[in-house]
């Protein structure tokens, strides 16, 4: 009999230590419902042995409730209140799954688990009128798609296009109307500006860039003053092509695409031209002038008399 009592009394003391040493569960509180990313309260309470510690395991936590603030507070010693906050982003019957609670020693190691209920939750719309007979009368918002912006951009950028193209328009037209204002002959005006431009200082001043970028205007313009040949806005290569369509420029093809060649090589590439380059170009300008200057119409009849 003796053995028998002293056999129990042994099992009571095992069992009282197990359950000293265990991770308990002693209350939750998740309500049914919630409101759509409206922070959602829940609450959890645990007991666990002394020198020991409660690790929440955040990977357990329901992926339909983003978790906005976490609070632990331990109220008495041994025990540890969770005090949770979610949003929750899912419309419609969720649930807020079961949650682990682990229990560590001090040296860190898993010595025991407990595990939460998981609870059904309806997550509701949020509700923005609580009197019943209020109503909203603004007609539903419906946002843009992508496309709808990406069109609104397009349109945006074609009409700022619309806008500079109209507007480099008017400028070429205001200077061709102030050049066709001067009556005298394109080859005059053109060998004036190229005289005024060798006396401006620029290249001196080493401005070589705006200086060929002159010399490119003087050479424009008079092309379309002498044969109403438009290439203020042409490339050089366009240029070129065009001037093959003129009989009288034809012949120049060559000494233009060596003018040209070089001027592109100053204004695009910072090349710095030598005098000697300099004045070569500036004497193809000033020949293309003077060849194909139209002929004085007494000239032209004194040649047919003879």
């Amino acid at each position: 009999m003796k053995k028998y009592f002293l056999l129990l009394i042994s099992c009571f003391i095992l069992s009282a230590t197990l359950f000293a040493q265990s991770l308990e569960l002693t209350g939750q509180n998740i309500a049914e419902e919630a409101s759509f990313a409206q922070p959602f309260e829940v609450r959890f309470e645990l007991s666990y042995p002394p020198d020991t510690q409660v690790i929440l395991d955040k990977n357990s936590l329901p992926t339909d409730f983003a978790l906005a603030k976490e609070n632990a507070e331990i109220p008495t010693p041994g025990t540890i209140t969770y005090d949770l906050t979610f949003l929750p982003f899912t419309l419609g019957p969720s649930t807020f799954t079961a949650v682990n609670f682990f229990l560590q020693n001090k040296q860190g190691e898993t010595i025991g688990q407990t595990v939460s209920q998981a609870v059904a939750v309806e997550v509701q719309p949020v509700q923005f009128f609580k009197d019943k007979e209020m109503r909203d009368i603004r007609p539903p918002y419906i946002p843009g798609s992508w496309l709808l912006l990406i069109l609104g951009i397009v349109l945006l950028a074609l009409l700022i296009a619309m806008i500079i193209y109209l507007a480099h328009r008017r400028k070429q037209h205001i200077q061709k109307t102030s050049q066709e204002q001067d009556n005298r002959p394109a080859d005059v005006i053109a060998l004036s500006k190229l005289n005024l431009l060798l006396q401006s200082g620029l290249w001196e001043k080493a401005q070589y860039k705006l200086f060929y970028i002159e010399l490119g205007e003087i050479l424009r313009e008079y092309f379309w003053r002498r044969f109403r040949l438009d290439v203020s806005a042409d490339t050089s290569t366009e240029l070129l092509r065009r001037t093959r369509s003129v009989p009288e420029l034809a012949p120049l093809y060559a000494q233009l695409r060596d003018y040209l060649k070089s001027s592109d090589l100053v204004k695009f590439a910072k090349y710095i031209p030598d005098a000697d380059t300099m004045q070569k170009d500036v004497n193809i300008v000033q020949k293309t002038i003077q060849q194909t200057a139209p002929v004085p119409l007494a000239a032209t009849e004194t040649k047919e008399a003879k």
